[in-house]
C-alpha cells in the first residue's frame, strides 16, 4: 500500500503544509531573542508556522496540539492545520496548567470543560459553571455559581459543589 503524499507550496518555495510520514513528526518551538516572536519549525528546518502569526506560543513540542495566543481571540488549542480546537481556560495570566493529561477549557458563555493535552480532543465539553483541575482522578465542579472578586483575585461561589471523574460521572468526595 502506497502512502499518500500531498504538498502545498507557496511562491518562493515556502512549504505551507504536507501530508506525509515525515510531516507528522513534531514541530519545535523557536523563539526569536530580539523580539520574543515565536514560530514552529519542522525537523528539516522548514518553518511551518512563521514568526509573527501568534504573539505567544506555549507548546515547545507540537505533535498534535499547540497552545497559542491567537490575535483577537485569546489563548487557544490548535491542531497542525491551525484549526482552533478549543479556547483555553485562563489561570494565572495564561492557559490553564495541565493535570492528569487534561486542561480546563471554556466556551463563549464561560462554561468550563476539559480537553486532552496530547491530542486536543475535548473529553468533557464545557458545561460546568465552575471547575477545578483534576487531582487523583477527580475534579471539583460547581453549579449555580457567581464570581466573587476583590479587584485583583477572583473566586467562584457556588450553591452546589460536587466531584466528577475523567468521564464526567459524579464520584464520592473522598476515596
Amino acid at each position: 500500500m502506497r502512502s499518500k503524499f500531498i504538498c502545498l507550496v507557496f511562491a518562493g518555495g515556502l512549504l505551507a503544509a504536507c501530508d506525509s510520514a515525515a510531516d507528522r513528526r513534531p514541530l519545535r518551538l523557536v523563539v526569536r531573542q530580539s523580539d520574543d516572536a515565536c514560530a514552529y519549525v519542522a525537523a528539516s528546518g522548514d518553518t511551518v508556522i512563521p514568526f509573527g502569526r501568534y504573539p505567544m506560543c506555549q507548546t515547545e513540542r507540537f505533535d498534535r496540539l499547540a497552545l497559542v495566543l491567537k490575535p483577537g481571540v485569546g489563548w487557544v488549542g490548535i491542531n497542525r492545520r491551525e484549526e482552533v480546537l478549543f479556547h483555553a481556560f485562563i489561570y494565572d495570566n495564561g492557559p490553564d496548567y495541565p493535570q492528569e493529561g487534561l486542561m480546563r477549557i471554556v466556551n463563549p458563555a464561560g462554561l468550563v470543560g476539559y480537553a486532552d493535552t496530547a491530542t486536543g480532543r475535548v473529553v468533557l465539553p464545557p458545561r460546568y459553571e465552575a471547575a477545578f483541575p483534576f487531582d487523583s482522578g477527580r475534579a471539583q465542579v460547581g453549579r449555580r455559581c457567581h464570581l466573587g472578586t476583590d479587584g485583583e483575585h477572583s473566586w467562584w461561589n457556588c450553591a452546589d459543589w460536587y466531584y466528577i471523574d475523567h468521564r464526567g460521572q459524579r464520584v464520592a468526595k473522598a476515596r
